[in-house]
């Protein structure tokens, strides 16, 4: 597989939504990424100061340690906002640096991310990384050949 690296500036976006620990073979046991979007999704009208954007986030992010399909990392589902408000019961804020992103675009379906990441990590595009992200636009049909997922990856400024 072959995949298409774009580098671009990104602002600061502060995020609030839902988090949550695992590794990556507990999340596709336990679908823990998929419970957390369901839940965003349900309450996300709750969220104060939300931008006209009506796409969701997901943070990845990494201890310092050698990774592995087993080593726990944190998972954030969430939404932008203009500015963080008093959040209600379980939601966290988070904030994304301002900085430079490769963005590489996923096609197809979700379940198959995984050969996009494998794709990333054998070309080396950030090597190690303390968090990357996920941008879906639109998470009505994230299974169907057409659905779009953007990844970033934050690169040394």
């Amino acid at each position: 597989m072959s995949i298409k690296s774009v580098q671009i500036q990104r602002n600061e976006t502060k995020l609030v939504g839902y988090a949550a620990t695992a590794s990556l073979n507990q999340d596709l046991e336990n679908e823990v990424v998929v419970k957390l979007r369901e839940a965003l999704i349900a309450r996300r009208h709750e969220i104060a100061n939300q931008l006209d954007d009506t796409g969701i986030y997901l943070v990845q992010v990494y201890p310092d340690v050698e990774w592995t399909p087993d080593v726990p990392f944190e998972s954030i589902v969430a939404v932008a906002v203009s500015e963080f408000s008093t959040l209600n019961d379980g939601f966290i804020s988070h904030t994304l640096p301002a900085g430079t992103y490769a963005k590489i675009t996923h096609t197809g379906p979700e379940s198959q991310i995984g050969e996009t990441y494998d794709a990333i990590r054998e070309a080396d595009i950030a090597g190690d990384r303390m968090f990357d992200f996920e941008y879906w636009a639109d998470m009505s049909s994230p299974e169907q050949e057409e659905s779009v997922i953007e990844i970033y990856l934050p690169l040394g400024d």
